[in-house]
């Protein structure tokens, strides 16, 4: 028997074995994936919070109960722990009040959460790109997964707004790909609820309609109108209102308006012809990544920053006119810069008071770039044979090898504020933002003339927008404060209100400062002012029933007045905050409740007790024992 007719004997048999082998290979490359990307992360496993995430992490007591997830849902304007909020996340801010439930303050359990929210999103893709019989799955998931630009997203841990998105994202259009080929009812209705809660992470959910239709086109070569664009109705009715929603949140929650944002089209199109450049190198060459680039200077009169747009719109000509031949081209370039369009500059977006570029902002564009790479590089290694075929997967898996380590030394700039801040300090030390982080550092090391000198240079370079200014004079005065020099913190305090009256934590560190110097009357009539900006603010709460009920000057104090704020601040608190309590127990006493006023001070020293609070713990049992006599408690 010939040769060759052994060989066709023996390929039904192999064929077979083949198939058998490819579940065990799939397993294979879902945990070898796994495991390269969680340990590729392995530096910020026990990182500390950065910039704004404390603003989402829920440290309010006030906050972890069953009505601060309510309030979560029922309140976009206010975050949980009474900042503004830079956008609409309810979903992420559940995440977070269930995170604090099962690891509280360990940042390990955050770190890990997203990065396996963002090891879903990977698989995701690869089921996805598996489904639409695109070349190369596995490489772009793996490239996906390891890429260093997607460290903004996944070690910050604010940026779980991407990692979870993505999940709702992916499991949209996988879904939606279902129904397109079955037209089942069921997978149409998943579809449709995956998109609708993925919006309440993150609006950047509604591309995925988008991201459909170029899918569409570059499967079929055109786009019909009951079979493609017909049942995605919804899906662009409901991305509608949300892009709106989400735009107006950003100016009216997240101050994305003013001097920093009043740019001329003209302007905006450099920005984004910039923008596009920019994203689009560090796709293929990922180096000198920052947590905070520098922020641009744009002129239109600059001729050579006109550039940037007219190459970007050379290259979707290029890619256009290649369509029949590359459709590839085209659709990445669609994909591209159809996920980045929000952010690319024809909007305002609060993070562009730093920066009009960061790597999050790109975590899923860059699969406009990945995916045709990495099918037209497993397209060419199956034409090849032999040791070149062998070779070229050696330099592949070098490639994702190299990735993965540069994923891990970039991600240590994610570990905590103090390396953050020096790597930033090393590559972008002009940037405002950098001295913000330094002044903030140098504050909790002791060093307060270094802090305000800090201060002061970002006040120079900082643009001239309300916002930024009034937190600059705020802290300036903290800083002061802490060095006990009053006059000087409430000069500082009184520049915030004179730009920015309506700023209810500046009334409340202005009353701080005027209660120390004796101006009772005028810190009364400040933290008045913060409790009306911000009726929820326990803090403000109980400084000023305090004030009320133990203040030196008899002519300030008001026994009434005193209860009723310290009271509902005891109410929001839940009645958890010994603090509080020590309060409305003094509260109590100079309205003359005095046995209300010994059983809140008892209950208040038993937490204390149970929190080792030692100020409390010396203060409470003489106060008591005032009470107990009938006799309120006054400052001396």
């Amino acid at each position: 028997m010939a040769a060759d007719d052994r060989a066709h004997l023996r390929s039904p048999v192999l064929s077979a074995s083949l198939q058998r082998l490819d579940p065990w290979r799939n397993y294979i490359f879902i945990i070898a994936l796994t495991l390269t990307t969680f340990l590729a992360y392995r530096p910020v496993w026990h990182g500390t919070p950065l910039m704004d995430d404390d603003a989402y992490l829920i440290k309010n007591p006030e906050a972890r109960t069953v009505s601060g997830l309510i309030r979560i849902w029922a309140e976009p304007q206010t975050a949980p722990e009474g900042h503004h909020l830079r956008q609409y996340h309810p979903l992420v801010s559940t995440v977070f009040w269930v995170e604090n439930k099962l690891w509280g303050d360990s940042m390990l359990g955050y770190h890990l959460v997203n990065i396996f929210l963002h090891t879903i999103s990977v698989l995701l893709l690869w089921k996805i790109l598996r489904q639409l019989a695109i070349p190369g799955a596995w490489l772009a998931a793996a490239i996906f997964a390891l890429h260093p630009v997607q460290v903004d997203s996944v070690a910050w841990i604010a940026e779980i707004k991407n990692t979870l998105s993505g999940v709702f994202f992916f499991g949209c259009v996988l879904a939606y790909l279902h129904f397109d080929q079955a037209r089942n009812r069921k997978a149409y209705a998943l579809a449709l609820f995956l998109f609708s809660v993925g919006l309440l992470a993150k609006a950047i959910v509604a591309m995925a309609v988008v991201v459909l239709a170029i899918l569409f086109w570059r499967k079929r070569g055109r786009l019909q109108w009951k079979r493609d664009l017909q049942p995605l109705i919804p899906f662009v009715m409901l991305g509608i209102a949300t892009g709106l929603a989400t735009a107006w949140m950003e100016r009216k929650f997240g101050d994305a308006e003013g001097v920093a944002f009043a740019f001329s089209f003209p302007e905006r199109l450099l920005i984004a012809g910039r923008a596009f450049w920019f994203y689009l190198s560090k796709s293929f060459w990922p180096s000198n990544l920052l947590f905070i680039y520098p922020r641009w200077d744009i002129s239109a009169q600059i001729w050579w920053q006109w550039f940037f747009p007219f190459a970007a719109l050379c290259l979707l000509l290029l890619a256009w006119v290649l369509r029949r031949h590359w459709r590839w081209l085209l659709a990445g370039y669609l994909f591209f810069i159809a996920i980045l369009f929000p952010t690319i500059g024809f909007f305002n977006v609060v993070f562009f008071r730093l920066s009009f570029v960061s790597d999050h902002f790109q975590y899923l564009a860059i699969l406009g770039i990945i995916v045709p790479v990495a099918a037209g590089a497993e397209t060419l290694l199956k034409k090849l044979g032999g040791t070149q075929r062998v070779a070229c997967y050696g330099v592949v898996f070098t490639l994702l090898g190299t990735l993965a380590v540069l994923t891990s030394r970039h991600s240590v700039m994610y570990r905590d504020n103090g390396t953050c801040l020096r790597m930033i300090l090393e590559k972008n030390p002009n940037h405002w933002m950098s001295q913000v982080i330094r002044a903030g550092e140098l504050t909790k090391k002791g060093d307060f003339d270094g802090a305000i000198a800090s201060w002061e240079t970002a006040l120079q370079k900082s643009p001239p927008d309300v916002p930024i200014r009034r937190e600059i004079y705020r802290n300036i005065g903290d800083v002061f404060s802490k060095m006990r020099k009053l006059d000087e913190a409430i000069a500082q305090f009184e520049k915030c209100l004179s730009i920015s009256p309506d700023f209810a934590e500046a009334h409340h560190d202005l009353a701080n400062a005027l209660r120390r110097t004796g101006r009772y009357s005028d810190a009364v009539a400040h933290y008045e002012s913060a409790l009306r900006l911000d009726p929820r603010s326990v803090l403000t709460m109980n400084n000023l029933g305090w004030l009320l009920a133990a203040c030196a000057d008899p002519s300030v104090r008001n026994g009434a007045r005193a209860v009723e704020v310290a009271a509902r601040a005891d109410v929001l608190s839940d009645g958890e905050d010994p603090l509080v309590l020590h309060t409305l127990a003094a509260a109590y006493a100079e309205n003359g409740q005095f046995a209300q006023a010994v059983e809140t001070a008892e209950r208040a020293l038993q937490l204390a007790e149970q929190q080792r609070n030692s100020v409390l713990l010396r203060a409470l049992p003489d106060e008591i024992s005032l009470y107990r006599a009938d006799l309120p408690f006054h400052e001396r």
